[in-house]
């Protein structure tokens, strides 16, 4: 099982949109994938067209149910999802009670290893423990990035967290999201890339009407718009992250 976590210090730039479509074409791609919606606001689920709740943070943090029983199925073949809960909003508080909050998620995500190839999580903006919690317990980290020179300094952020976690960061990815290529600004961004991103994915995902559509079809991208720019963009930057990583072969 391969743990991809999408992570950013602030909300709108695409993560949210980045978890559904990523999951969709794990799932597409032949591997058992399930959406794990972490962020109290369940903007992941509800684009899964997932309404069941997910389970609360405390029966989570006390193990009094399985990530493998909150799962549901999605409308797609191989692709499950696991809801939010408004209650995770308060995870960070429970999470603060335990010494390593990583092996709580670790004993969570276990068992989703013997259904599931790939687990990708949409994590809630910001940092926190329940971030250093997925920081030490995802194999990849996935950070979409506005071309700005602010989500530069977010990404390094990120990286000085990393560092102080212990985590080695080159399992950080980052890709450029929501790029408009008639900003002469953006242009630059994506054609001339600051050497700071190291691990920077060569596929960025365009700012579409498509993309916004995702909320109000309660569907990834692929499946009203297979066409779009926006659809071969979401395969293309999973092709280049699997090629990047060490997942396995799909079942």
């Amino acid at each position: 099982m391969h743990v991809i976590a999408l992570c950013h210090l602030k909300g709108g730039v695409g993560k949210t949109t980045g978890a559904v479509n990523l999951a969709y074409f794990a799932a597409r791609a032949g591997y058992r994938t399930v959406c794990w919606d972490l962020d109290p606001q369940g903007a992941a689920a509800w684009c899964l067209g997932c309404d069941a709740a997910g389970p609360p943070a405390k029966r989570l943090v006390k193990m009094r149910l399985s990530a493998v029983e909150a799962a549901v199925p999605t409308a797609w073949p191989g692709l499950d999802c696991i809801g939010a809960h408004a209650t995770l909003r308060n995870l960070d508080l429970r999470l603060d009670d335990a010494d390593r909050p990583e092996k709580i998620l670790r004993r969570l995500l276990k068992p989703l290893g013997r259904r599931y190839d790939v687990v990708v999580i949409d994590c809630p903006p910001g940092l926190s423990r329940l971030s250093e919690a997925v920081f030490r317990a995802a194999d990849t980290l996935l950070m979409p990035m506005i071309p700005s020179d602010l989500s530069l300094r977010a990404h390094d952020q990120v990286v000085q967290e990393l560092e102080r976690l212990q985590v080695f960061h080159r399992q950080l990815y980052a890709y450029f999201s929501m790029v408009d290529r008639r900003r002469a600004s953006h242009r630059r961004w994506v054609d001339t890339p600051p050497p700071a991103i190291p691990n920077l994915l060569e596929v960025s995902i365009p700012a579409s009407v498509d993309n916004e559509r995702v909320a109000e079809r309660r569907a990834p991208v692929h499946t009203f718009a297979p066409r779009g720019r926006s659809s071969r963009a979401w395969q293309s930057l999973w092709e280049a992250l699997v090629a990047r990583i060490d997942l396995p072969g799909a079942t």
